[in-house]
């Protein structure tokens, strides 16, 4: 698929980048940073769309990134470290807050040891249960730097929070707006590219302007509330499928996201203001 000059998806493209150029800015990433990216990001495209081996020099036409830039690349490995950190992280904070035998009898989550006992379950058998792939002292680390979990004057491990909330701008944080804004972007792009009668990912959304700031402080009090309770209640069914899947070799994937984004306007007096 080519693009000519009234091509609808060059002022989207445009449109796309505005949020990520704002981020870029504020965390003092260059116009380097983020030409390196696109060529790594064109590079792997052109992989995954081609059909058997494909030589730099057709990479190159295809991307129009220059060859010894393509070889180069092709030469790295990445490091997701921190996002595997924060996937085991959820993982474990899923199946604390939801798996019966981590449950109390008033169907709170129970205290944990860090290690099992008598028949009863520890934290570090928590981590093993959801198959992270991570050890259980790197996962608690990550949590109590998250505050999700406290530790008890006896030792015992708490769960504070059943969501995970990286810390503002560090590294959990800048690894789960990826990975968020990563599926948003891959299923709305596969629906783009889809052929005509394909198979189409539920893509929606609610817009409405020319509220008030009570009216809009509504809506986002309404929609966080059921948002919340809608990904619980998928949480915990997807991680009784998936145990009930764990002897089946299965490496299906499934992503549910949800974002509210209030912008509240000016009110009547501010209007008036010169």
């Amino acid at each position: 698929m080519t693009t000519g000059p009234d091509d609808p998806f060059e002022a989207a493209l445009a449109a796309l980048l505005a949020p990520l150029a704002q981020a870029m800015v504020a965390r003092g990433s260059s116009f380097g940073t983020a030409s390196e990216a696109l060529k790594k990001a064109l590079l792997e495209a052109a992989l995954a769309t081609s059909d058997g081996k494909l030589s730099d020099s057709r990479a190159s036409l295809l991307t129009g990134v220059h060859r010894k830039d393509i070889k180069r690349l092709r030469s790295q490995t990445g490091d997701e470290n921190t996002r595997r950190s924060v996937n085991a992280a959820a993982m474990v904070l899923s199946c604390w807050a939801t798996a019966p035998e981590y449950q109390s009898g008033d169907d709170s989550p129970l205290d944990l040891p860090r290690r099992g006992s008598n028949g009863k379950p520890g934290f570090d058998d928590l981590v093993r249960q959801t198959r992270a792939d991570m050890a259980p002292g790197t996962v608690l680390q990550a949590l109590l730097d998250q505050g999700a979990v406290g530790q008890l004057e006896d030792g015992r491990l708490r769960l504070l929070s059943q969501t995970l909330v990286p810390a503002a701008g560090g590294a959990e944080q800048v690894a789960a707006y990826q990975a968020t804004l990563t599926a948003h972007l891959a299923a709305a792009t596969q629906n783009l590219l889809a052929e005509p009668g394909g198979k189409r990912h539920l893509d929606r959304a609610v817009r409405y302007s020319h509220l008030s700031q009570a009216a809009v402080e509504t809506l986002r009090k309404t929609s966080t509330e059921k948002v919340q309770a809608l990904l619980e209640e998928i949480n915990s069914e997807a991680r009784l499928l998936q145990e009930q899947d764990a002897d089946g070799g299965h490496s299906g994937r499934f992503v549910l996201g949800a974002y509210i984004l209030p912008t509240p306007g000016k009110t009547s007096k501010e209007d008036k203001e010169p």
